[in-house]
């Protein structure tokens, strides 16, 4: 049975007319939620596209139309990063780290100024003063002019003391190596010229050659052979240790004086040495039979060809008037 509004039945179920206002009702409340998220999602992607818009904008507002500053902007992800690396910057320019670069049209007075903010020595001597290199090496009397090219080179650069140091340092290091590198050439070049000359003069040949090249320099002037043996050729060797000078010498040796090859090196007066050794061997040859001095010449093949070798040169000295 309605009620007299003939809004619900006998049993309180909606009527026709209840029935269709509720579903007006829901159909605008359905219209009202579809339009906001209509609403939202177009504010959504709004909002977003609006954002993008100004990541990319404070690249190109900082370049304007400078293509390399936005190229360089580009490294940063976004205004923070930026910051950092400016702030970073400053910091390092207020605590020293970098220095301002010399003018190129600096004046003498802005140069002396610009080196003492630097820390630079004001001359060449004022790097010396300051100079320490490793392992306690000291600069020796012969290389003291060279270090000073160094130093007015460092000068000239308006080089760091520190990186002078090093330089110095690196030269001292490349002439040890020099140095070890030429030792190690010369004792394996003089073993080699040895060899090749003991299997050239076999047996006692080697020491009466070497005998009288040592006689025939003897009568040089003071410190001329040691600076003759000493000398090196175009290729670096010693000419004292080259197996075609020393040939040389100890053929000039017999030619100029016969008997110096037999006679102990260094004597002043081969003649001399040759005669007393041809008395000594005499003295053995008389010596009684059984004795130790009858058995050094006559049991020794050896002492007998430097007997007959002694004669033999005897006589040329005689024929050549000595």
């Amino acid at each position: 049975m309605a009620n007299e509004n003939g809004g619900v039945g006998a049993y309180g179920a909606p009527g026709p007319e209840a029935a269709s206002d509720a579903t007006e009702q829901g159909g605008a409340l359905q219209r009202a939620a579809q339009a906001s998220d209509n609403v939202d999602a177009s504010g959504t992607e709004g909002n977003a596209s609006q954002q993008t818009e100004t990541q990319v904008d404070w690249r190109s507002r900082l370049a304007g139309d400078d293509k390399d500053a936005l190229k360089r902007l580009a490294r940063f992800p976004d205004e923070a990063s930026l910051y950092k690396s400016y702030r970073a910057l400053e910091q390092r320019l207020s605590s020293g780290e970098l220095k301002r670069p010399l003018a190129d049209n600096a004046s003498p007075e802005d140069v002396a100024a610009w080196r003492r903010d630097n820390g630079l020595p004001e001359s060449q001597d004022g790097y010396l003063d300051v100079l320490e290199l490793p392992n306690g090496v000291v600069i020796g009397e012969a290389d003291k002019s060279v270090v000073r090219e160094f130093a007015a080179a460092a000068l000239d650069g308006h080089v760091a003391p520190e990186q002078f140091n090093k330089m110095v340092a690196k030269y001292y290091e490349i002439q040890d190596a020099q140095r070890i590198a030429r030792e190690d050439a010369d004792a394996t070049f003089k073993q080699t010229a040895e060899s090749a000359l003991r299997a050239e003069w076999q047996g006692a040949a080697f020491r009466q050659n070497l005998n009288a090249i040592q006689n025939l320099m003897a009568g040089w002037p003071d410190g001329l052979a040691v600076r003759v043996l000493a000398g090196r050729s175009p290729d670096g060797r010693k000419l004292g240790d080259d197996p075609a000078f020393v040939r040389q010498l100890a053929s000039l040796a017999r030619e100029l004086n016969p008997p110096v090859s037999l006679v102990p090196g260094g004597a002043s007066d081969p003649s001399k040495g040759l005669n007393d050794r041809l008395s000594e061997i005499k003295g053995w040859m008389g010596a009684a039979r059984g004795t130790p001095a009858h058995g050094r010449y006559w049991g020794d093949e050896k002492v007998q060809a430097e007997y007959r070798d002694l004669i033999d040169s005897q006589g040329r000295m005689k024929g050549r008037g000595t």
